[in-house]
């Protein structure tokens, strides 16, 4: 089924957060990305796959969770594939996905330990910090209104299917957070320049938040003022500072195997 010109400019404005927005709903491309989604409990609205994919080697496994889903795949040109893309070289296969509802209440997200990123404007980095928090297995992770939007498809694809693996996945109001980490009491670790060495940082078993800034400007002034400890990596190089994700991965790795079990 060829997509009608008014469809596919619809689906070509989900690139865009205006129009996310305005439609409810997001598109992920790619054979990983879509068969995390199949995969997941989200809201599927449609699958659409090129006749280039359906005849790659990648199709079988998709179509068969398409039918597990109990969804059908619309057939579409090569050409509508590459107008959909936000990539030079689509794969040529798509979900488009409802937007999840944003969560009012705060206290049945809020499940620790728990990561803050706070004003990450790079979509990219935004990705692989999501992508990060997955790997350590950090069942929130909350997004200041400041940060890229994170369903953009560059954070959609540098997140690697994080954002289907991810419990309560939550871009909000930051005072409502800070306010329920108070209330739970929750330790709140910020990653600064100026802090307590890391190797020093001892937050009880997993009730624990960190705070992680741009590598531009750091933590806000809000966050700083709310942090319990502050937490630096003793580095031994010429370099500034670290990519906002490296830093995040390294105080995840050693707050985890402080407050895990091997």
């Amino acid at each position: 089924m060829s997509l009608t010109q008014r469809h596919l400019k619809d689906l070509r404005a989900l690139r865009y957060k205006k129009y996310r927005l305005l439609q409810d709903r997001y598109m992920v491309e790619g054979a990983r990305l879509v068969g995390e989604a199949l995969q997941s409990t989200r809201t599927i609205e449609q699958v659409l796959a090129s006749n280039h994919f359906i005849k790659s080697d990648l199709w079988p496994a998709i179509r068969t969770t398409i039918v597990d889903r109990q969804l059908t795949a619309s057939t579409i040109t090569d050409d509508q594939a590459m107008q959909l893309s936000s990539t030079q070289h689509p794969q040529g296969i798509f979900a488009v996905l409802k937007l999840p509802r944003s969560i009012d209440d705060p206290a049945g997200t809020l499940q620790p330990p728990v990561l803050i990123l706070d004003d990450i404007a790079d979509p990219g980095n935004l990705g692989t910090l999501l992508r990060t928090a997955d790997w350590f297995a950090v069942p929130t992770v909350w997004v200041s209104p400041g940060s890229a939007d994170i369903f953009n498809p560059k954070v959609l694809r540098s997140g690697m299917g994080a954002h289907f693996h991810i419990p309560a996945l939550v871009q909000g109001d930051h005072e409502t957070l800070a306010a329920q980490i108070s209330k739970e009491k929750i330790t709140l670790v910020g990653a600064v320049m100026d802090g307590k060495l890391l190797q020093h940082i001892r937050p009880p078993a997993e009730r624990w938040a960190l705070a992680v800034g741009s590598e531009a400007r750091g933590l806000s002034a809000f966050w700083r003022s709310k942090l319990d400890a502050v937490a630096t990596i003793p580095g031994y190089g010429e370099a500034e500072s670290l990519n906002a994700a490296v830093a995040a991965g390294i105080i995840l790795h050693y707050l985890c195997i402080q407050c895990r079990p091997a």
